[in-house]
């Protein structure tokens, strides 16, 4: 049995069990990081870090232009921003953090433009990073006005939809669609196997962007139009099986 203080719960000769009291506890310990402070300031900015790593983490293993250092920095400047407009408001009764909030919401789109690509045949490349970095700023918000439970949630929901609703996509048929592989080969030529693959399975190879640095296996982004009417997880399953070809796998 404990005694608590609290403002809800004066203090009296009444005991609490062990319930109450960490419901209590977990109460006040929310009450405190909504508060400005400098623990709250800290926590919400190493949170932030964590949370906008989280969803970059994924990203940067997927060969994106937007990796972990970026969604760190998006999230991170997002929760700066929200607990500057808190101080402003609270120190000198001035300001509106949720304008400051909103600024930073419109602002992101030059980022997010900057990670679109559009190439022939109105293949769009990068849509996805775009949503993450707005989305990552978004969490980098909520983050700095204290709803750390709120962050939390939303970072694992977007892990998750990166991470593994993509697999539901490429399970999925798309005629007369565009999309985008990575591959990593022993040697360039071997992207010739790859040509006869996609072509044996009624799918025609678009753009082919090389990546060739000196020590590093070579690299390669391949569009690829589906017009067969077979999902992407038949097309991965043949090239994963060609000699020479290291990885392979789907990005966009």
């Amino acid at each position: 049995m404990l005694q608590y203080i609290n403002k809800e719960y004066p203090l009296n000769s009444r005991t609490y069990s062990k319930q109450e009291a960490t419901r209590m506890s977990i109460a006040l310990w929310s009450r405190s990081m909504s508060e400005l402070s400098i623990l709250s300031m800290i926590l919400r900015v190493i949170l932030a870090m964590i949370c906008g790593g989280t969803i970059g983490w994924d990203r940067q293993r997927s060969k994106h232009p937007a990796g972990m250092r970026t969604y760190m920095l998006v999230c991170l400047g997002a929760c700066v921003v929200m607990i500057t407009g808190e101080f402003l408001f609270y120190k000198y009764n001035a300001g509106d953090p949720a304008r400051l909030g909103a600024q930073v919401i419109s602002g992101i789109g030059f980022l997010g433009a900057g990670s679109i690509v559009i190439s022939g045949r109105s293949k769009i490349r990068g849509l996805t990073t775009a949503a993450g970095l707005w989305t990552s700023a978004c969490i980098g918000l909520v983050i700095g006005t204290g709803f750390l439970e709120c962050g939390v949630v939303a970072t694992f929901a977007v892990y998750i939809i990166v991470k593994y609703f993509k697999k539901l996509e490429g399970k999925m048929v798309y005629n007369d669609g565009w999309f985008s592989l990575y591959v990593q080969l022993e040697e360039i030529a071997r992207l010739t196997e790859l040509y006869e693959c996609t072509g044996s399975l009624g799918m025609k190879v678009g753009d082919v962007q090389i990546y060739n640095k000196k020590d590093e296996l070579p690299e390669a982004v391949v569009s690829i139009q589906n017009s067969s009417g077979k999902s992407r997880e038949e097309l991965l399953a043949a090239l994963h099986g060609i000699k020479g070809i290291i990885e392979v796998k789907y990005i966009s």
